[in-house]
């Protein structure tokens, strides 16, 4: 396209917008305008639980009883931390992410068999049976 082309088509184009935009003067009054409405109040933040502070527990002492009471993202939370712990102590240096969640229902397993026992224990196992290959 040329520019003599471009610039005729371009200012049709801007001219008929600046035309549609233009209201004759036989136009109507606008109407009252309506009174402004008040803005829904915004839902409250929702309140974030507190974190614990200085609240220790013991790694080798954790029960598997204790361990089947958390909620289920705190349980996956605590899955992870034990196989990466399990990882570290068999000086692991690769880990078949595909098999962790096996490895968390075998540990979950274990604890239900055997409530009063580590849970450490539990994914020791786990981690012999399931990661370890």
């Amino acid at each position: 396209m040329n520019g003599k082309t471009a610039f005729v088509l371009l200012s049709g184009v801007l001219s008929g917008s600046l035309c549609a935009c233009v209201q004759p003067p036989d136009a109507a009054a606008p109407a009252a305008p309506t009174p402004p409405v008040a803005a829904p109040a915004p839902a409250p933040a929702p309140v974030a639980e507190p974190t614990p502070g200085n609240r220790w527990v013991s790694i080798q002492e954790a029960t598997c009883e204790r361990l089947l009471e958390l909620s289920q993202d705190d349980r996956a939370a605590a899955s992870l931390f034990y196989i990466g712990y399990q990882a570290a102590r068999f000086r692991s240096r690769a880990i078949n992410v595909a098999a962790i969640p096996n490895a968390e229902a075998w540990a979950d397993s274990y604890c239900a068999e055997h409530p009063g026992r580590p849970a450490v224990e539990a994914f020791r196992q786990a981690y012999l049976q399931i990661l370890r290959r």
